[in-house]
């Protein structure tokens, strides 16, 4: 009985070693992917315009491909023209919750807003 104890063990020792082993790595291919950028995020989200916008124009004056994302996916919420909530967002400067306040009054903005942002980053982690 006790080889039997020795050997359960051993199995054991070696299966964390190599569990440890793979978990390691996937962690460290995960962050050795850059960034996207707005133009890629402008690029690969471009079916949300449906043919209206260059790409280049849409990702232009936005800080971050999350900012992007989320406005297109606001816009797309609330039904109103991705160009007039971008406007209020790259242009006027007001947070995107605000910035759908402006454009559409009715609207819940900071439910929306939190909406978008959260569409945003499960789309951006989806790609990454």
């Amino acid at each position: 009985m006790a080889l039997g104890k020795k050997t359960a063990i051993g199995a054991a020792i070696f299966g964390a070693l190599l569990l440890a082993g793979v978990r390691s790595d996937v962690h460290t291919r995960a962050e050795s992917r850059p960034p996207l950028t707005t133009a890629d995020a402008a690029k690969h989200f471009r079916p949300f315009l449906n043919g209206r916008i260059a790409s280049d124009d849409v990702a232009a004056g936005f800080q971050s491909a999350e900012d992007l994302v989320a406005t297109l996916h606001a816009a797309r919420n609330i039904r109103v023209p991705f160009t007039d909530l971008k406007h209020q967002v790259v242009d006027e400067g007001k947070p995107l919750a605000a910035a759908i306040q402006a454009v559409k009054p009715t609207a819940n903005a900071s439910l929306e807003a939190d909406l978008a942002r959260s569409e945003a980053r499960a789309d951006l982690a989806a790609i990454k």
